[in-house]
Formats: C-alpha cells, structure tokens, sequence
C-alpha cells in the first residue's frame, strides 16, 4: 500500500489530463477524417490510438486507487478529481465516437472495428 505526497498525486494527475487530452485530439482527428472522406483503416487507426491514450490514463488512475483504497489517510488533490473527471468524459466521448463512426462507415458501405 502507498501513500502519494500532494505532489505525486498532482504530477499523476497531469499525466492522466495529457494522456487523456492526446485521447481527446485523436477522437477529433477520426472525425475530421471521416468528414474528409479518409479510409475506414485511417479512421480505425486514429480510434485504435485514442483507445491507447485512454488506457494509459486509466492504468495511472487505477494504479493511485488501488494503492490506496485501504489508507483512510491518503488525501486526494483537487486536481486528481479533476483528472478523473476528465478522463471519464473523455472516455465517454471515445466510446461514442467509435459507435456513431461505425454507423457512418457502415452508411458510407465502410466498417470500423472497436475494442
């Protein structure tokens, strides 16, 4: 079990607002594309990237919760609240973004696979 310093908690909260921000680029990056009339393996590619971006985000969340969860003392930043609530949102968008490109694709006669 860990115990983060404020410090720590806040250099891992902007690590997960970078990664999740880059997640964030990429979704919008498949959408520009699929506006462009760009391949469905361009659009993947830029959805698959995104997945990975929000996964690193996630892990380095999951990490702090799991080192924590039984420490009544460890204190949470405003700004580690504030990365998981980016990260979520940004997780969210993600998911919407590959169902509503497949729907595109699949009406443009392309496929997008997700995870």
């Amino acid at each position: 079990m860990s115990e983060y310093s404020v410090k720590e908690l806040n250099e891992l909260a902007m690590k997960i607002i970078l990664h999740a921000g880059e997640g964030r680029s990429l979704v919008n990056k498949a959408f520009q594309s699929a506006g462009q009339g760009k391949s469905r393996d361009v659009i993947k590619e830029l959805l698959k990237e995104a997945r990975e971006k929000i996964t690193e985000a996630h892990k380095l969340q999951t990490k702090v919760i799991q080192d924590t969860v039984m420490n009544e003392s460890q204190c949470l930043t405003m700004l580690f609240i504030h990365a998981q609530d980016t990260l979520m949102t940004i997780h969210s968008e993600l998911f919407m973004a590959e169902n509503v490109l497949e729907l595109y694709c699949a009406n443009q006669g392309k496929e997008v696979e997700h995870e």
